[in-house]
């Protein structure tokens, strides 16, 4: 621990030691028999000494605690201390122009100089690092917000290229799909894996549509209303198939199960299901969805035949910042939206035989209830 870190230590010592002081005059004029050369100078004396006694050993004990660096700590000692001993030399200087009626009154002169000069010092130093340190913060902040100003106005221009390009290449994927289509037989083996490409131009195009949705819901806030998760789960495993057409998928899904949320949740969904697949090592990879309710709330579980999560990255899997586990980014947006959606995303099974992440949502009526959707402000 370094010397400026005891700053606060040091004061409690200075105090304690004047308090020393204090109490040593008192024995020696109980034991001495010399009471009588205590008169109302050496009284006034010791009634103002005690307060800066004490207010020495609190100051001290609170700037051990205090949010103060110990640089800062180190400053307020040395104006404590400077103001103490500045004190000391204007008193003594007083004392040598008005000599003390008898050597307790010097004595008591030169305790009250110190303990009331470390004590306004110590309250000058303290409120002038205060004042330094909201200064800081306050630049800081300036700083932050001049930094995320410009990597907001980044992302807006990446966000607007981004989508001017995949836009205009998914229409230009789409509308040649298209003529392909046309020219094919129906009959024709091709004929189906260019329906699977028109449906992926489609959503490539709907992707950089939910992510404008996104970025405006930081900004505007979210509105939620009753989804149909049925819909949903039953879409995401059709698009799953047409990504990954070695895949086996398996569903338990009751019809009409309703869910507050908005129109990203299907992005939770997509998440996960390509999570289960890119990530699986096993030689027939398969995909397990069930469904569970309850009046309140409703529970998906997602399953996979793969290796499981290793230990060390199950606690990273939904951390915002990307780049700490294999699976990318994926999770992380899983978590947010979940999150926002007043639910819960959790990985509840892992091994060797397989992984199972569950999503808990609050479960919704069928239809509004009238009053319409609930906008609620969310960091996203």
């Amino acid at each position: 621990m370094s010397f400026d870190s005891r700053a606060g230590a040091v004061l409690v010592g200075f105090g304690a030691v004047l308090g020393g002081i204090l109490a040593t005059e008192f024995i020696w004029l109980t034991v001495s028999r010399q009471l009588y050369l205590v008169n109302t100078t050496y009284l006034i004396g010791i009634v103002t000494t005690v307060p800066g006694l004490v207010g020495l050993v609190a100051g001290g004990a609170y700037l051990s605690r205090s949010s103060l660096s110990p640089a800062q700590q180190f400053k307020v000692l040395k104006w404590s201390v400077g103001a103490a001993v500045g004190f000391l030399a204007v008193n003594v200087s007083l004392m040598l122009t008005m000599p003390p009626s008898n050597p307790l009154v010097a004595v008591g002169w030169a305790r009250w100089s110190l303990s009331i000069g470390a004590a306004a010092g110590f309250l000058i130093g303290y409120y002038e690092a205060r004042a330094v340190q909201r200064a800081v913060k306050a630049e800081r902040a300036s700083i932050q917000a001049k930094e995320a100003e410009d990597r907001r106005e980044m992302l807006d221009y990446l966000n607007s290229l981004l989508r001017h390009e995949v836009l205009n290449t998914a229409a230009v994927i789409s509308g040649y799909a298209d003529l392909l289509k046309n020219r094919s037989d129906e009959d024709d083996p091709a004929y189906e894996y260019l329906d699977i490409i028109d449906r992926q131009a489609t959503e490539l195009t709907g992707t950089t549509r939910d992510v404008r949705l996104l970025l405006q819901s930081v900004e505007e806030g979210v509105e939620l209303g009753p989804v149909d998760l049925t819909d949903v789960l039953k879409e995401e495993l059709g698009k799953l198939e047409d990504r990954y057409g070695y895949v086996e998928t398996e569903a338990n899904i009751p019809d009409g199960v309703y869910v507050r949320a908005d129109e990203l949740l299907k992005r939770v969904f997509s998440n996960l299901l390509d999570n289960a697949v890119e990530h699986n090592e096993s030689g027939h990879p398969s995909v397990t969805v069930s469904v569970s309710t309850s009046p309140d709330a409703v529970e998906v579980r997602v399953a996979d035949n793969g290796p499981g999560i290793p230990e060390a990255e199950r606690d990273l899997l939904f951390e915002t910042t990307t780049g700490k586990t294999d699976h990318g980014i994926g999770l992380t947006i899983v978590a947010r939206l979940v999150d926002r959606y007043g639910g819960e995303v959790e990985l509840t099974e892992t091994g060797p035989d397989g992984s199972v992440f569950t999503v808990t949502l609050p479960r919704a009526d069928s239809e509004p209830d009238g009053e319409g959707p609930q906008r609620q402000s969310v960091t996203a």
